[in-house]
């Protein structure tokens, strides 16, 4: 089982929220041997007003998640799934065996940060509900992290994302109806359409399209084109598949 942490922000219970998540554990979850959750809330000293951290708060804060992992994660076997900050708070997950010895672990980890406040909860929960539910990003969360990660990838390689330029979009659609509902919703914006072959008659998803546009790249822009173009393509039962560019160096 491959790590992959990596974070998204959204909302939640109307606040501001970023959350931090091993997205690989996905791909080993529920694990039989883990079905306890385990919770540990952390009340921050210096939170932005909009409730997220402080850069000046982060070191700390970050040896505080590292001493949780080497007595809760380490020490009871633990596996650590992800974080929550929001609303003052950083909230650290965890899936054990049981909660056997979980707030001893967890007092022996802060002992050394008194000045902070915490509060534990965990339940059972062999489903992981509460990974893939408040966790783990849905559709729109999960294609801004995919997007992100495209625009890191064009930076790294000298990339001026404010210079807009052809961008190629895929998606896929379970028959040539639903490929036609959603080709008549875009076909006043501007996209080049061209329908991909059926090479595979028996799959799901096996009515292709890709679309070419002249756009912008940066984050805002494509993560909002990006989007919307996966709820029209959900909306008419297709699937979204992303977008790539050629990398353009500024001068």
């Amino acid at each position: 089982m491959a790590e992959n942490w990596n974070f998204y922000l959204t909302n939640v219970d109307g606040h501001p929220a970023s959350i931090f998540v091993d997205l690989g554990m996905a791909d080993a979850a529920p694990d039989a041997l883990r079905p306890w959750v385990l919770r540990v809330a952390v009340k921050m000293q210096s939170a932005r007003e909009d409730g997220l951290s402080d850069s000046e708060e982060a070191e700390t804060l970050d040896a505080i998640e590292d001493a949780l992992f080497a007595s809760v994660g380490r020490g009871l076997s633990a596996r650590y799934v992800g974080r929550i900050t929001t609303q003052g708070h950083r909230d650290h997950f965890y899936y054990g065996k049981s909660s056997n010895g979980f707030s001893v672990a967890v007092e022996k980890a802060l002992t050394t940060f008194p000045q902070y406040k915490f509060a534990l909860a965990d339940q059972s929960d062999a489903d992981w509900d509460v990974f893939f539910d408040l966790l783990y990003p849905g559709a729109l969360d999960m294609q801004s992290i995919k997007n992100r990660q495209v625009i890191e990838q064009l930076t790294s390689n000298g990339d001026d994302l404010s210079q807009p330029r052809e961008v190629d979009h895929w998606l896929y659609f379970p028959s040539e109806h639903s490929r036609e509902q959603f080709t008549r919703q875009i076909e006043n914006e501007g996209f080049r359409v061209e329908t991909l072959a059926n090479n595979e008659p028996d799959a799901e998803f096996g009515f292709g399209l890709h679309l070419a546009r002249h756009d912008r790249v940066d984050l805002e822009s494509i993560d909002a084109l990006a989007c919307d173009l996966l709820l029209r393509a959900e909306s008419c039962g297709g699937e979204y598949d992303g977008w790539g560019c050629p990398v353009v160096r500024g001068e």
